[in-house]
């Protein structure tokens, strides 16, 4: 069965109505995690190439739509490497809210800089972040990551990290992607619409 495009045109921006609806608020504030615990490779500072392992995180403050009840819950924090460039990380952290049922997650995109010394480790990088509300939208947002020990080596085998991250870009779309392929799609419908009446003989014109 043949539909006109005229006809298919309401379907279509029906649908992008409801894709434009759905999840468009974006990450803003800023969450921060320290007291977490952590093994390098190699385990002593100024010759870091990657942080093997992290346990014990902690979310110590949020700011805008992290929810406050992420106080105090733990991060899961995965293996990741140190060095300037591409550094992919899925879910780099998690963190679950009892409180709602969602995980709030960052991945890694890439480290932008790192500054290591025999004292100490600190790493910015950019990356998304996202969640499981379906409210929220993920959103480009920015990376810190420290470590200081005041000789370079760790205690009992481990050292004590700090992190945040805050929003790179929060400006959300609101839908205005999809309503400008709804006019684009009417528009379309418009010269279609006169490319087919210039095609008619001129007796069905006249009429």
């Amino acid at each position: 069965m043949k539909m006109s495009l005229a006809k298919l045109t309401p379907m279509l921006l029906g649908s992008i109505a409801l894709t434009a609806q759905a999840g468009y608020i974006p990450f803003d504030g800023q969450i921060n995690i320290q007291a977490g615990s952590v093994v390098l490779t190699p385990n002593v500072l100024g010759a870091v190439t990657a942080v093997s392992s992290s346990t014990d995180g902690k979310v110590t403050s949020v700011s805008g739509v992290y929810p406050t009840s992420l106080d105090g819950q733990t991060v899961m924090y995965e293996p990741f490497a140190v060095g300037v460039g591409s550094q992919p990380v899925t879910d780099l952290w998690t963190i679950v809210d009892p409180a709602n049922g969602f995980d709030y997650t960052f991945s890694l995109s890439s480290i932008t800089s790192v500054v290591q010394t025999s004292t100490n480790l600190f790493l910015d990088g950019t990356g998304v972040l996202a969640s499981t509300d379906p409210t929220l939208e993920p959103t480009s947002g920015l990376w810190t990551y420290g470590i200081n020990s005041a000789n370079g080596e760790a205690t009992n085998g481990i050292f004590s990290f700090q992190s945040n991250n805050s929003v790179l870009s929060a400006v959300p779309d609101q839908g205005n992607t999809f309503i400008l392929v709804g006019l684009g799609l009417i528009g379309l419908i418009g010269i279609t619409r006169r490319s087919h009446r210039r095609a008619l003989p001129l007796n069905q014109l006249v009429a």
